[in-house]
């Protein structure tokens, strides 16, 4: 099976020398066209065969639900991602624009989750993966009564 590229950081271009630095508008646009070449990595990797997904016990619904819902705010139609991607950059969680809120406030909605500004901070310090991330969602599922999410797959 081939491996495919995880989510990464975008390259940083070279730094701007400080005056530049001190504009408003090219910081901004410096931020927008780092998350414009996060958001296409899938697209350019191309689609993650199941087969890689089946190597993970995973629930399937709770990860296509996760999924619907970061393409919907973030991401082109037809993505896919890899177990093994970084939530963090699959919520957009670095670029503090309303994508990352639109996510959390539709997963917390849909799966019935509360998540704090400190699970948040923890899911980006200790670099969850999409598939623990999913796993813990199960959990939480589990123990509020809600494990028809898991069945359902």
């Amino acid at each position: 099976m081939e491996a495919f590229p995880l989510l990464h950081d975008p390259v940083e271009p070279r730094k701007q020398t400080r005056w530049l630095r001190k504009l408003p508008f090219l910081g901004y646009w410096l931020q927008l066209r780092a998350e414009h070449a996060l958001v296409t990595q899938p697209a350019e990797r191309g689609p993650v065969p199941e087969a890689v997904w089946n190597a993970y016990s995973h629930p399937g619904a709770i990860r296509r639900q996760v999924e619907e819902i970061v393409i919907r705010h973030a991401y082109p139609k037809g993505s896919t991602f890899h177990p093994l991607d970084p939530i963090e950059l699959m919520f957009v969680l670095r670029y503090g624009d309303l994508n990352e809120v639109c996510i959390l406030m539709d997963i917390e909605r849909e799966l019935g989750l509360t998540m704090d500004d400190e699970l948040v901070r923890r899911l980006i310090v200790e670099r969850t993966t999409f598939i623990d991330f999913i796993r813990m969602v199960a959990t939480v599922a589990d123990k509020t009564n809600r494990s028809w999410w898991v069945h359902c797959a």
